[in-house]
């Protein structure tokens, strides 16, 4: 065989070799997609059913509608879905070219809301738009994951400059952060902070300088805890909350109680006690604790387990995603959802300060579950967009 005949059985080999690699890589990348869909799919349904029971009693007792809670809650999934398709089929580069515009779109409606919003418990979260309400903090999560995976994909090769890593970190982090903590609302400012911390750790900055500051973070996180006297309270409740029992540790005490009765396999869908005002937020922040009475210690695990896999799935197309911009965005979208949900149920099983914050997919709230299900579409299109892994 002359070397010219062998050179082009190499040649072909190693073709067909490359666009072999390149199917197993669509199938792998489409698995993680379907992956994202159905474990989705899965808590929407969770939560709807959950929604329900949990909204039932309260909507009767201010809407005079067993139902009124769940109708928005259908209208929060059909805004969704909707969002879901679009951004699920757009392509996510188009984030990068619309990072400023988004980041300043977010940053005047945190401060409108701070100007107009609805004030509820002492806290400026939401604006009124008549049948519906917005809530600006949700849409800062995405705000801030792209408009910062943006500039630090633009600053990759200025990184290793303090200056450079840290005046994007304290423009769309620090900025936005400030302004959620003016409403106040210290939980979601962490969910911000940790989903911003994942784009950092995922790009190119020095690992030096992404620690350094999240341990900054972290102290400030723990300042600001104790700096209100609600939060020491939360705090306080979360460390012994049979100490006030019918004040500060009440909320917890009915999430145990909550979580004991529903034993192994649960009191059945629609049977829950707690609902019955002895659990306050039972169908927003404490959804899980309904769960776990109405499913038992099986059907809590069950939502844990399709979190983890979203977490897996998440990260896989992170891992695999064409380009930098997509890795961050994907590492980003991963830790926020399911750090969300980690610190809810950590809330919940009282391993963890009471937060405030929803618990995706799963509790009441149309913006949150909008937003989420936008991002997910967000982490299904770059797993399409495929890429070598990493």
């Amino acid at each position: 065989m002359s070397s010219r005949t062998a050179g082009k059985i190499t040649s072909i080999t190693e073709l067909r070799a490359a666009a072999r690699a390149r199917a197993d890589q669509r199938t792998a990348n489409s698995r993680s997609a379907t992956t994202l869909m159905v474990v989705m799919a899965a808590l929407l349904v969770v939560g709807l059913t959950a929604t329900t029971s949990a909204s039932s009693v309260v909507g009767i007792g201010s809407q005079e509608d067993q139902f009124f809670f769940l109708k928005r809650q259908l209208v929060g999934v059909g805004l969704g879905a909707v969002a879901l398709f679009f951004t699920s089929r757009i392509s996510y580069q188009l984030y990068r070219r619309l990072a400023m515009p988004i980041f300043l779109g977010v940053v005047g409606l945190l401060v409108l809301v701070l100007v107009v919003g609805e004030e509820v418990a002492g806290a400026r979260r939401w604006i009124d738009l008549g049948p519906i309400s917005l809530q600006p903090s949700e849409l800062a999560k995405f705000g801030v994951v792209v408009s910062l995976a943006a500039v630090l994909d633009r600053k990759r090769k200025m990184l290793g400059d303090l200056g450079h890593f840290l005046a994007p970190v304290a423009t769309f982090l620090g900025g936005t952060a400030l302004l959620v903590m003016l409403q106040p609302d210290l939980g979601t400012t962490i969910v911000i902070a940790v989903a911003a911390m994942a784009v950092m750790l995922t790009s190119v900055a020095p690992f030096r300088f992404v620690i350094g500051s999240g341990v900054a973070g972290g102290l400030l996180a723990g300042l600001l805890a104790l700096s209100a006297g609600y939060r020491r309270d939360r705090i306080t409740g979360f460390l012994d909350p049979w100490s006030d029992a019918g004040g500060t540790g009440w909320q917890l005490i009915q999430s145990y109680y909550a979580l004991g009765t529903g034993g192994l396999f649960g009191v059945g869908l629609g049977g829950s006690r707690a609902r019955w005002f002895y659990l306050p937020n039972a169908h927003t922040d404490f959804i899980f604790a309904i769960i776990g009475e109405e499913t038992g210690f099986v059907g809590a695990s069950m939502v844990l387990a399709l979190f983890a896999l979203f977490a897996a799935a998440g990260w896989t197309v992170a891992r695999r995603a064409p380009d930098p911009f997509g890795r961050m965005v994907a590492a980003g979208i991963t830790a926020w959802i399911t750090v969300q949900a980690l610190v809810n149920v950590g809330g919940v099983l009282g391993v963890m300060p009471i937060t405030g914050i929803t618990l995706p997919f799963v509790s009441y709230g149309g913006t949150a579950i909008t937003v989420s299900m936008a991002a997910a579409g967000v982490l299904v299109n770059i797993a399409h967009s495929g890429g070598r892994t990493r």
